[in-house]
């Protein structure tokens, strides 16, 4: 693997993380205000497991955007 396919890779993981964040800490505020009455009951079992999840998939969001950027670094330092 080429420097420039290893930093496409870094920088797309670095995307997927940042998106991943933003998403659940966004679902997560709106959470806290949410009215469930106005909430279909077809979509209740989704949120529900969406905010059993949300906590999970944001850390690993995390971790996704922490490697994509120490990988980013890594191909900065190695040029």
């Amino acid at each position: 693997m080429n420097a420039t396919t290893f930093q496409s890779f870094a920088e797309a993981l670095m995307a997927a993380g940042s998106l991943g964040m933003i998403a659940m800490i966004l679902y997560k505020a709106a959470l806290r205000h949410v009215d469930w009455e106005l909430i279909p009951k077809a979509a209740l079992p989704r949120v529900r497991w969406w905010s059993t999840y949300a906590t999970r998939v944001l850390v690993i969001s995390g971790f996704a955007l922490l490697l994509g950027l120490a990988a980013r670094i890594g191909v900065c330092l190695a040029r």
